[in-house]
């Protein structure tokens, strides 16, 4: 699965989102066919950002959480707060500040599970500017 998401992702970089978009999905089918939550779970992570359009992010970001949800194992543990960040940017992007804040508050409380890397600073700070963007806005 990490071979054909790299080379997905290389798609991606190389501005070959539609062909990424076709092999994430191959790899999504496969997860369903053999009842992979946890394939699932970083498929649709990964398709999320794939795409371009807010409506189509939002929607493999919410099925990354299902599926992360249904693996309930310490597989996922340290996905949580990036799960739930993207969701709350994607909410905020939609103007769903409400939706965003929840979203945002739900990965500020589990992020203490974030590694101490330039990867755990980066959802760290998104969380941040989703949560200071929905106070702004009253939410």
């Amino acid at each position: 699965m990490l071979e054909k998401i790299n080379h997905a992702q290389g798609q991606v970089l190389n501005g070959d989102r539609e062909g990424a978009q076709r092999l994430y999905i191959e790899m999504w089918d496969e997860a369903l066919r053999t009842e992979d939550q946890y394939q699932a779970c970083v498929v649709a992570h990964f398709m999320a950002h794939a795409c371009t359009e807010p409506g189509e992010q939002l929607l493999w970001h919410q099925r990354a959480l299902k599926a992360a949800e249904a693996v309930g194992d310490e597989r996922v543990q340290g996905f949580f707060p990036s799960l739930y960040a993207n969701l709350g940017e994607i909410c905020l992007r939609l103007g769903d500040h409400e939706q965003a804040r929840a979203y945002a508050s739900r990965a500020q409380g589990v992020a203490h599970l974030l590694q101490d890397d330039g990867y755990g600073r980066m959802i760290a700070s998104l969380i941040e500017r989703v949560l200071q963007a929905t106070e702004k806005s009253g939410a």
